[in-house]
């Protein structure tokens, strides 16, 4: 590593030349998210903590944003439940723009697959399929939970 872009044997291309310290066991809402990165969703101009889950297989969007969003898409994506700890949620897939928001480096817009579901009373969640399989990432928990660093890049 050279300042904070991600080098892999030392190559002179970076693999991920975008960082960003990620909120480590930080409280939202009754829950703890375990890792959390900050992003902005579509065009809605407050950035949001979200939940990087490299075990959920979907990405998911709930709540106020949910319902904002549901109104603006409609239900014309692909309906489907999703069996989750808090219980099956309803919801439709959309493409999204997901934008990582970096401190070093680039920030990065990639196109998500998310479901969008109202019901959902979770932290919005970066799931695997239809997002972290589009992009690079790698943390680096660091010594402290201050010192971790999210590297990210477009895959490929």
């Amino acid at each position: 590593m050279l300042g904070h872009t991600l080098r892999l044997d030392d190559a002179e291309e970076p693999w991920a030349g975008s960082s960003a310290r990620p909120l480590i066991a930080t409280e939202h809402e009754g829950a703890i998210l375990t890792v959390a990165v900050a992003c902005r969703i579509e065009d809605h101009p407050v950035e949001i903590e979200a939940l990087l889950d490299t075990g959920a297989t979907w990405s998911i969007i709930g709540g106020p944003l949910a319902r904002v969003l549901e109104a603006r898409l409609g239900t014309s994506g692909h309906a489907m439940i999703l069996s989750t700890r808090f219980g099956r949620i309803h919801g439709v897939l959309h493409e999204l723009e997901v934008v990582l928001v970096a401190e070093r480096g680039e920030s990065i817009s990639l196109s998500a697959t998310m479901l969008v579901a109202p019901g959902w009373t979770g932290p919005v969640v970066l799931g695997y399929q239809g997002f972290l399989e589009r992009i690079r990432f790698a943390l680096d928990p660091g010594v402290a939970d201050d010192d971790a660093w999210f590297f990210f890049a477009h895959a490929g």
